[in-house]
């Protein structure tokens, strides 16, 4: 970029020198040197100030490069790590699946043989009820001939009473070895889904970064105004650090690469829905004003039955939401100039500041889990009935749920921090009814 900077200012010189010294040479008077060598010292001082502008915008774009660099080798160690992360959880479910597929194979061959245990002690009760009866056995010790018969036959009827006895206790023992393998195989079971929410989620925090990654190489390039082909190559030298940077083997990069595409697909399909959720919001939101401003022209009757209506608005403080996080409020709903931009414009939420975890204002299902250019990490839930909440500007990395998981009320969803267009840790927080962005004060 510096050489044809260069290059440009060059060829300007050298078309402008053949003009400037004919004017010179037909100059007819003192006034017109001095009038033309002003202009030319003018010309001059234009081009150095561009000539110098240029240099700053190279060097800011250097620096700026070094700073994104930095920036990718990190994000690309937590990618690393969340994949890493993944496999081991991978491998769990694996062996969790197994273990239960054992503790089945356990109860079956119990189970049987519980059964045979049973069809033999029924076939014995029936053989008594049938053959013979207790009196029997008591007639088979008093027939004895002798004290040594008596003494045998007596062994033989305990060795059956005994034998009896020992199948119980043993069917009885089988029994409870059976409740044991089931309840471990349900608590297994627990620990499985537990473990597949885990890996959902991770899986969407990877997503998401991979997400901020590409977001902040395709601003710089865009700030700096490059050509189309100077921008693919300057993203390709990113990818280039990044994939330096990683310590996976090609295997767990080729993992990687499936489940980013996986998830993405699902990431886009949810991006298309919010942002047709946004645009219906702004619409909305420009006939509320539209409606406010012809408001204000209207009777002091008009005026008592606004307030009625707000009233009624307010009461909607028994809607059961509760703060989203335990910090103070920074900035209230409604218009301000904004802090980044410094253009007067609706603020669409509540912000808290502090710090720490953020929470469901109230039970729902989670609607997006993800990044976005100007929210940073942020969590769309829909709580039914038209209402949903936004929470923005969360941690990198901090994402607890994911798209389709359901949450109840007070459970941690992510941490606050200052992602996206942010000026320092916060969390945006926003009430939307039927798509149109509302005060969070009415709810909270």
């Amino acid at each position: 970029m510096k050489k044809k900077l260069m290059a440009g200012i060059i060829v300007t010189l050298l078309f402008a020198s053949p003009i400037v010294m004919p004017t010179i040479t037909e100059a007819t008077s003192v006034e017109e040197l001095e009038s033309q060598k002003a202009e030319l010292e003018n010309k001059s001082a234009d081009l150095n100030s561009k000539i110098q502008s240029q240099e700053n915008t190279l060097n800011n774009l250097e620096s700026e490069k070094a700073n994104l660099e930095s920036e990718v080798e990190k994000l690309q160690t937590d990618i690393d790590a969340v994949v890493l992360e993944l496999k081991a959880q991978e491998q769990k479910l694996a062996d969790s699946e197994a273990k239960i597929e054992k503790l089945k194979a356990e109860i079956e061959k119990l189970k049987d043989l519980i059964a045979r245990r049973e069809e033999k002690l029924e076939h014995q009760a029936r053989t008594v009820q049938t053959d013979g009866s207790s009196s029997d056995m008591v007639e088979l010790v008093l027939s004895a001939d002798s004290l040594s018969d008596l003494i045998g036959r007596v062994g033989v009827v305990n060795q059956l009473v005994s034998a009896n006895k020992d199948i119980v206790i043993q069917q009885e023992s089988d029994k409870k070895e059976v409740e044991k393998n089931e309840q471990a195989a349900q608590d297994e079971k627990v620990a499985i889904e537990s473990l597949k929410a885990e890996i959902e989620v991770n899986k969407n925090n990877l997503v998401a970064q991979k997400a901020e990654l590409d977001d902040k190489i395709i601003q710089v390039a865009t700030k700096y105004d490059m050509t189309e082909s100077e921008k693919n190559q300057f993203v390709k030298e990113q990818a280039v650090v990044a994939t330096q940077t990683s310590v996976l083997s090609s295997e767990l990069q080729e993992e990687r690469q499936r489940i980013i595409e996986e998830e993405e697909k699902a990431q886009a399909a949810a991006k298309k829905a919010e942002a047709e959720a946004e645009a219906r919001a702004e619409k909305a939101e420009a006939e509320v004003a539209k409606a406010s401003a012809s408001e204000v022209k209207q009777t002091s009757k008009s005026s008592t039955t606004s307030s009625s209506s707000t009233s009624s608005t307010t009461s909607s403080n028994s809607s059961g939401f509760i703060n989203p996080s335990g910090g103070y409020n920074t900035s209230s709903y409604g218009y301000r100039i904004h802090p980044i931009t410094g253009v007067n414009k609706l603020h669409g939420g509540i912000d808290f500041g502090g710090g720490g975890p953020i929470v469901a204002a109230q039970s729902g299902k989670i609607v997006f889990a993800g990044y976005h250019s100007s929210w940073g990490y942020y969590v769309k839930i829909d709580h039914g009935n038209g209402v949903q909440t936004l929470y923005a500007h969360m941690v990198s990395g901090s994402l607890l749920v994911s798209p389709g998981q359901q949450v109840s009320q007070g459970q941690q969803i992510g941490t606050m921090g200052t992602t996206g267009s942010s000026t320092g840790v916060h969390l945006h927080f926003e009430v939307y009814v039927n798509g149109s962005r509302v005060d969070p004060a009415n709810y909270l």
